[in-house]
């Protein structure tokens, strides 16, 4: 177990290190990622704190330990391929820190919707001791590697941009004849809502809104046995509340509106806060910015999840014994919605288990 207490203790540092206060490196990052209008500032600073306050020394041992990596059983020796998506601050961390916990060669294409958060943790790794035996290398152009075939590649994405990411990788010989493919194209979550006090609101509205509700993590739908009519007060005081702390960084395009006009003129209850909007029924998941209120209960939960599939992410519930039929494994509590744990599953696959395997 020596090599693996090395990788986590010198991890747990160059994390320590690039997190420090006084890292310029970082702080350059993040106002260049603010000022180039890549993520507001309060996303960008939520994301890192979320990471601050997730990587603790006990949590990687405990993640390592449900993979079952230790020096015998890892991913040494073989070359791993991130293409990190940029849709949200730092979306692509776990991937990277995953594929270092392995014990694996990491290369990491960086997106350009976020070039500059990133590289600034890699950076870090390469002034540790874990670079002496280790790859870590990276670029924002796929072609740069042209030539160097990966074992294993880790996409995340849109199901379309499946067939033409594949065909990238075969047009710059980037995957081994027996190269494996984790790829996740999960797009938005559930929450169940049962309760209606100020602290389960208050993640509610964290759930839906935050980074303007574009993360595979934010729920797009809502199931509640409360109908939108009885909740729009409470959700407009706690939409409200959030906003002015965390003002939405883009804005919508003018179909929504028209969404808004249609919804009048239907009569469809609805919430409108301008740059997004919250309407009962009338399912689509067509545009971004909109969440849908469905009234129901659990098995309406679980009909939906099985209704969009490998489509959703995660469905949230407000109390540890709330129970999804079937859909157990896909259960959090919403109050995590937006800060997963470091060793949270994507789409259901524990990351640093299929690297191990």
């Amino acid at each position: 177990m020596e090599e693996l207490k090395l990788r986590i203790n010198t991890l747990l540092k160059a994390t320590e290190n690039w997190l420090n206060g006084d890292n310029h490196y970082l702080m350059d990052a993040i106002d260049r990622t603010v000022r180039e209008g890549y993520f507001s500032f309060e996303d960008t600073q939520y994301a890192i704190r979320a990471i601050k306050e997730g990587i603790t020394k006990s949590r990687i041992e405990e993640w390592c330990e449900r993979a079952e990596i230790n020096d015998g059983t890892d991913a040494s020796g073989q070359n791993v391929l991130c293409l990190h998506a940029g849709n949200l601050p730092l979306v692509g961390f776990q991937d990277a820190f995953a594929t270092l916990l392995s014990g694996a060669r990491y290369t990491g294409k960086i997106s350009k919707k976020d070039p500059y958060l990133l590289p600034t943790f890699l950076n870090e790794v390469k002034k540790t001791e874990l670079w002496t035996d280790m790859d870590v290398q990276w670029t924002h152009r796929l072609d740069d590697f042209e030539g160097m075939r990966h074992d294993a590649i880790l996409f995340a994405g849109s199901e379309s941009s499946v067939p033409s990411v594949k065909k990238a990788i075969e047009e710059y010989n980037l995957a081994k004849q027996d190269g494996r493919y984790l790829i996740r194209t999960a797009h938005f979550s559930i929450a169940y809502l049962d309760q209606k006090d100020d602290q389960t609101m208050q993640d509610l509205a964290e759930a839906i809104l935050r980074y303007g509700g574009k993360g595979c993590r934010s729920a797009a739908i809502v199931v509640s046995p409360y109908g939108l009519d009885e909740m729009k007060s409470d959700l407009v005081d706690f939409a409200r509340s959030f906003w002015q702390e965390n003002p939405q960084h883009l804005e919508p395009s003018p179909k929504l509106r028209q969404q808004y006009a249609y919804n009048e003129a239907v009569g469809r209850t609805q919430c409108w806060f301008d740059y997004f909007l919250v309407q009962e029924d009338g399912l689509e998941l067509d545009q971004d910015f909109v969440c849908y209120w469905v009234q129901g209960d659990e098995q309406t939960v679980a009909d939906l999840a099985e209704m969009y599939g490998q489509q959703l992410q995660s469905i949230y519930v407000t109390q540890s014994d709330n129970k999804i039929p079937d859909w157990q494994e896909r259960t959090e509590l919403l109050a995590n919605a937006q800060q997963p744990p470091i060793h949270w599953q994507p789409d259901s696959v524990d990351t640093l288990a299929w690297l191990k395997d």
